[in-house]
């Protein structure tokens, strides 16, 4: 699929509109394709390691009667036009994420502190130098650090998808686009080539 040499990404697809919509799963024509073009496309990305050079260019190949002269310039406007909704998309889904974070650690924080008074309440004033004050104690305030789980997960790592999906679509974005014609019989390959 990835050519290392040119960093090019090769997609073979029966239909253009496969490129964005996951096309039917047909044995008969001897085809096993479960994910669209651009999902393909985002894989391949995702699969290489960080310090390798990024994807230059993409090369779609389809069946010959499908090329139009019009055709590379109507599926360069298509991928900036998804891209540009996918990163709008992205966008609100982190911007949703932090407000849910920071409304939860609000919430987080209120608890870790009642937790923390209950403990003191136990551990100092109700079972004084008592075993069973301290196992309330320590019990209130892993509770409460506990509350405070969903906060820290949201703030520090739920919202990280999204950019990387917004890094993504920009990448796309930049890549050089080609169509060409697809052989008859030729089918992608899950090999680098």
């Amino acid at each position: 699929m990835t050519s290392p040499a040119d960093e090019t990404v090769d997609l073979y697809l029966s239909d253009i509109h496969n490129f964005f919509q996951t096309p039917e799963v047909d044995p008969f024509l001897g085809e096993n394709i479960e994910a669209s073009g651009i999902d393909q496309l985002i894989d391949t990305m995702n699969a290489r390691p960080s310090s390798q050079k990024g994807i230059g260019s993409i090369v779609i190949h389809l069946p010959e009667a499908m090329i139009t002269p019009d055709l590379p310039a109507r599926v360069r406007t298509a991928i900036t036009n998804y891209c540009n909704a996918q990163i709008r998309l992205a966008v609100q889904k982190k911007r949703e994420t932090w407000l849910e974070g920071r409304k939860a650690l609000r919430i987080g924080l209120v608890f870790w502190a009642i937790c923390l008074a209950m403990s003191l309440l136990f551990e100092e004033v109700i079972f004084t130098r008592h075993a069973v004050g301290r196992l309330f104690g320590e019990g209130f305030i892993i509770a409460g650090w506990v509350g405070l789980w969903r906060p820290a997960e949201l703030l520090l790592y739920d919202w990280r998808p999204y950019a990387r999906e917004m890094k993504r679509y920009e990448e796309i974005k930049a890549m050089d686009v080609r169509i060409a014609p697809r052989k008859a019989g030729e089918t992608q390959t899950l090999a680098s080539t």
